[in-house]
């Protein structure tokens, strides 16, 4: 069994009658990347200002590396945890440059010279800003992609037994986003540290970690792997939070997997649960997963004629809406390529059976 990098046990934290996190627990392994997922309100940026030191739980405990950090005596000051953290605002200082801001946490360990000079200089290339071109440079000559790089090679710099990330790639464009993440996670399986990472955008989540927790209203909703979530969500929240998915109102009609869709349609799953007839469920499938077939196309089951709506192209895909009945509409999104179905065009519809989840 893995080591334990961190705990969380029943986490509480409560503005005056409203509560942040509500008991929460989770446990991090050692080297793990977890990934604090959902919207805003929900609770992640609170555990994770807990987890620094930075806010002080009203019950429940916090352990790094086995060892009580919170909840139980008097709490270990943020300073003392061992940990880097890398903000959404870089917070590097103006007045220092590359070099100063990222050598600042071995200086207060008292750590100079030769060794002080080795950790930056392998930091810097770490993070691909070369030594000879960026160690004397400020902060307001770099781009702001620069800056998080400098900021991500500080919270690195002393050997922390724990990274954590508050939305750090936030304010970077599209672009710098895709690069940083490629980074972020090459960093990770080089230097093997404990990362808690928290944002809002499902991507991030899904290329970054190992594990993700979405959270909602305080509390964790679901936690797995980025690929269980999205294939096997357990709560409405989940599947619509994580990817894009239709959700569709049925009703069980017995235990083998038949269910009622809007309008009388009879659609066939091949997990349902609780298996208790006529209770009425959602059903998730993703766009990807609603596939359009031509007229010499055969499917088992799950095949639906309907009318398209609407094509909206989105250069590699074409987004379709779907009407099957006067009550149901599918968005489906497909490959772009010729000869595909236009707006008023009579289709055929394949729900495969191991694609729909009910929830």
């Amino acid at each position: 069994m893995a080591s334990e990098g961190i705990r969380l046990t029943n986490l509480w934290k409560r503005y005056g009658e409203v509560a942040a996190v509500k008991g929460i627990n989770l446990t991090v392994e050692k080297g793990e990347f977890v990934t604090l997922l959902g919207p805003s309100g929900s609770g992640k940026t609170t555990t994770l200002r807990m987890i620094a030191g930075l806010e002080v739980p009203d019950e429940g405990v916090i352990e790094i590396q086995g060892r009580p950090v919170s909840g139980k005596g008097k709490p270990v000051p943020a300073y003392k945890r061992n940990m880097g953290m890398v903000f959404q605002s870089y917070a590097v200082w103006p007045h220092k440059t590359v070099y100063e801001n990222i050598a600042f946490p071995l200086k207060i360990k008292n750590i100079g010279g030769t060794d002080e000079r080795k950790r930056v200089e392998r930091m810097m290339e770490l993070v691909e800003l070369p030594v000879s071109a960026y160690a004397e440079r400020y902060p307001a000559q770099l781009s702001g992609g620069q800056q998080q790089r400098v900021a991500l090679a500080r919270a690195l710099v002393a050997d922390p037994d724990v990274i954590l990330y508050d939305e750090p790639l936030s304010n970077l464009d599209a672009r710098l986003r895709d690069s940083m993440r490629i980074l972020l996670r090459r960093i990770h399986n080089e230097l093997n540290v404990t990362a808690v990472y928290v944002t809002h955008d499902q991507i991030e989540a899904m290329v970054l970690s190992d594990r993700v927790c979405v959270m909602n209203h305080g509390e964790i909703i679901q936690e797995g792997t980025p690929r269980e979530l999205y294939d096997r969500p357990t709560h409405l929240f989940v599947a619509e939070f994580v990817g894009q998915a239709n959700v569709l109102q049925v009703e069980l009609t017995d235990a083998s997997g038949m269910l009622r869709l809007a309008g009388g349609m009879g659609l066939r799953v091949t997990e349902i649960g609780d298996g208790a007839s006529g209770k009425q469920r959602n059903l998730i499938i993703r766009h990807h997963q609603v596939h359009l077939l031509t007229a010499d196309d055969r499917a088992p089951d799950n095949v639906f004629e309907g009318t398209v709506d609407e094509a909206d192209f989105l250069g590699d895909r074409v987004r379709y809406s779907l009407r099957i009945s006067e009550n149901c509409i599918l968005i489906s999104e497909v490959p772009a390529r010729p000869g595909l179905p236009v707006p008023g065009d009579r289709v055929r519809v394949w729900l495969p059976a191991e694609s729909c989840i009910v929830i």
